[in-house]
């Protein structure tokens, strides 16, 4: 019997530290990737971001990252950096719109994000898009019993010229999104270490 969405993603916990040595099939995470494409919805179908996606393979490159991260403070418990699946996402400029956008332009509709001088003054419809991905990627994996966890924790380009090693990124990292196994040594209480705000500090109903 299906898991309702609500008992699914009330098993999502931060994961700190994943095994390493039990990963998820390479298959089975291409393929929880592609269906989040399928699914996730983008205001004019821009996407106007890129997910760089490092398997197991890629061990010296995490480790790499994981010493940029340990620049800012508290960084060095960012273990998860060393994940079996890790994720980066980036802003992009849209170079290719679909038929519907380009015509739009044609008409003098004006879409930030496909131009070259001011794609970078968006990111806060990006960081809202990356987010939308980032949840339904997150439901599928959990559907799948396999563990996620995130991470914001990056210095700047400007910050730390170390990023400029890196031939893949080609615009700043927004959001780092983990995948894989719970490793055995990692004990976590939600229900203490993961609370919220009191409702109403969040939800507010207006009143008539």
């Amino acid at each position: 019997m299906n898991m309702s969405i609500e008992n699914t993603l009330n098993k999502r916990k931060q994961i700190k530290l994943f095994d390493t040595e039990n990963i998820p099939d390479k298959k089975l995470i291409i393929s929880l990737i592609d269906k989040t494409f399928e699914l996730v919805p983008s205001k004019q179908s821009l996407m106007p971001y890129k997910v760089h996606v490092l398997g197991p393979e890629f061990k010296d490159l995490k480790e790499r990252f994981f010493n940029i991260s340990k620049t800012k403070t508290g960084g060095v418990y960012n273990n998860n950096i060393l994940a079996p699946y890790v994720l980066i996402f980036t802003r992009r400029l849209v170079k290719n719109p679909n038929i519907d956008v380009q015509r739009k332009i044609t008409f003098g509709h004006n879409y930030g994000v496909c131009d070259p001088k001011r794609y970078k003054n968006f990111d806060k419809d990006v960081a809202i898009e990356i987010g939308m991905f980032s949840k339904i990627l997150t439901a599928l994996c959990l559907e799948n019993n396999i563990d996620v966890s995130y991470l914001l924790c990056f210095p700047t380009k400007e910050q730390d010229k170390r990023w400029y090693e890196f031939d893949f990124l080609d615009d700043e990292i927004l959001f780092s999104m983990q995948l894989g196994y719970k490793s055995n040594k990692f004990t976590r209480n939600k229900n203490k270490e993961e609370t919220k705000p009191e409702k109403n500090e969040i939800i507010n109903w207006l009143k008539g």
